[in-house]
């Protein structure tokens, strides 16, 4: 008995030590990385020069209209149409469309509808109160044909429909 219970706690202890040992994981080769250009510089200047670019009269701020509610005209009891959502830029910078979500409740069943920019524009009343507004209304969006995302580059990852918008984070420093 004391032969068997002894052999039985080796073969058990050489066991063990054999599951232990285990192959080491060849190292994953290392990614590469490559840099692209997004947007042409503007001309008239020094694009080498870190802060050399300072606002012009007539620019604006494309966080002015992200989240804008967008009315269908510019009386006061205008009907709303939808929220601009994303803005299409080319790659010399130029707004190429207005991407407004339309339709649904608080985001859920909306769709996105890309118009021309010259779709959008902005009342100003005489106190300084501006908004946005189309000449569309609320069922002309509906019924027009929902905007693919997914056929366009993310400009964080050059990936054609990447997903998240979020900007993937290099690697840490080692």
């Amino acid at each position: 008995m004391k032969l068997a219970t002894t052999l039985l706690t080796v073969s058990l202890l050489s066991a063990g030590t054999a599951f232990a040992q285990t192959a080491t994981p060849a190292a994953a080769p290392e990614p590469t990385t490559t840099t692209k250009e997004l947007f042409t510089p503007p001309a008239g200047t020094d694009a080498g020069t870190v802060g050399s670019i300072q606002p012009k009269d007539g620019q604006i701020l494309a966080s002015s209209f992200v989240g804008e509610t967008v009315y269908e005209s510019e009386k006061a009891d205008a009907a709303t149409v939808g929220k601009v959502s994303d803005l299409v830029l080319a790659p010399d910078g130029k707004i190429e469309a207005i991407v407004v979500g339309v339709g649904g409740f608080l985001g859920v069943g909306e769709k996105d509808v890309a118009v021309s920019p010259d779709q959008l524009k902005a009342a100003v009343r005489s106190d300084g109160k501006t908004w946005l507004i189309m000449k569309a209304s609320k069922d002309q969006l509906n019924a027009a044909p929902a905007f693919d995302r997914s056929k366009l580059a993310d400009a964080a990852s050059g990936v054609t429909g990447a997903g998240s918008g979020a900007p993937a984070s290099p690697a840490p420093a080692q």
